[in-house]
Formats: structure tokens, sequence, C-alpha cells
């Protein structure tokens, strides 16, 4: 199983200061949830993407001596069950759902020669809607507990606008990340290009499973 891990960078920073990272060891196995069993067990290797580098990374591995099952820090710039690292995922997201762009004009804007391909665009923004609503309810229930009164949350108003629910959780990111700034001083210097990142942290800490 994996953990997704905010390391503070992006791919080039994460390799290239890799000897210097702190690899949080879990506390609670994530498997058994037996306590201080985990132990280090070495690290597999990752071949993430941009539009014009491969790169070769190592993900640290954490073995529990309780149930031998292992826990894996994944990078939070990078997806599960995606190649290409999530800078650019979401450039593609945003511009079709956010930016209302047709297929060609997300091609135009967010590939460079060919990468990443139409087929792959349309891939990633089908997958985003079918998991939205799921992660949606979630981030909704969370802005609701801090404060419910936020026009984005009144069912008469700005969210009902929103008909595709990849558009409604890239807002509710947005909203988010905003409440996350007042909780944690980690984040204070999050941008809006850092919203979805932050939310596939914060949402597999949740339990959500696959975003996009």
């Amino acid at each position: 199983m994996t953990i997704v891990t905010e390391f503070g960078c992006n791919v080039q920073t994460y390799i290239k200061e890799f000897k210097q990272l702190c690899f949080p060891r879990p506390k609670v196995c994530i498997h058994c949830q037996a306590v201080d069993l985990c132990i280090g067990h070495g690290y597999y290797t990752r071949k993430p993407v941009d539009q014009q580098n491969a790169y070769v990374i190592q993900i640290k591995r954490w073995l529990c001596k309780g149930c031998r099952c292992t826990i894996s820090l994944l990078p939070s710039f990078l997806l599960r069950h995606r190649h290409y690292v999530l800078e650019v995922i979401q450039q593609v997201v945003v511009t079709r759902f956010e930016k209302q762009a047709s297929w060609s004009q997300v091609s135009q804007r967010c590939s460079e020669e060919g990468a990443p391909s139409e087929r792959t665009i349309k891939r990633w923004s089908q997958s985003l809607s079918e998991h939205a609503s799921s992660w949606l309810a979630v981030v909704q229930q969370r802005l609701a507990t801090h404060d419910a009164t936020l026009p984005w949350l009144d069912a008469l108003g700005e969210a009902t606008e929103l008909r595709e629910t990849g558009s409604a959780l890239l807002q509710a990111a947005t909203q988010l990340l905003a409440w996350a700034k007042t909780n944690w001083a980690e984040v204070i210097a999050y941008g809006q290009d850092d919203r979805l990142r932050f939310l596939w942290h914060w949402g597999h800490s949740q339990g959500l499973g696959r975003l996009i």
C-alpha cells in the first residue's frame, strides 16, 4: 500500500536532493494497525515523465515486521496510476473543465510535440469525472464543518451552477486549500497551481483512493 507524502519539491528537486530528503517512518502500519513495527525496506524505481523529459526516481519502502506487508512513500507530485507528473495532469484538467476548452484546444495548450496525446488527455479527463463526485462529497463535508456559510456550499448558490463534477471538484480544491492555510503552516506558501497536489495528498489520507 501507499502513503502519499509531501516532500515540498517537484520531481527535479526530488532527484537532486534525494540523499538529503527525510522519509517519515509510519508510526502505525496501514495494513494491520501495528504500532512501531515498520522498518526500512529499500526502494523501488518509478519512471515519471513530463512533456519533455523522462525521469528515474527511487520510492522509499517500509516493511511491517508484524504482517510482513510493505508501505511505499509516494511523492505527492505523482499519482498512483499515471506516468505523467501531476503538474502536467493538472494543466490538462484545468484547461478542460475550468476553461471549457475543446479537446483540440486542450492538446494545443497542454501538449508539446504530441505529449501527452489527445487520447491520454481524454482518459485523464474521463477518470476525473468518474471519481470527482465521491471526492467532492468529502471535501464539501469538511468545508461545511469549517464554515457552513460559504456561498459555494449554498444549495441555491454557486455550486449548482457547476454542472460538471470535475469543475466543481477543482473549485472545491481551491476552497480546501484556503481552509488548510488557516490550519497548517507548511501549506501557507501553496498557490493555485498547488491545489490539485494538495487535494491528492489530503484526500488520500482520508481514504478516498483514486483521483485521476
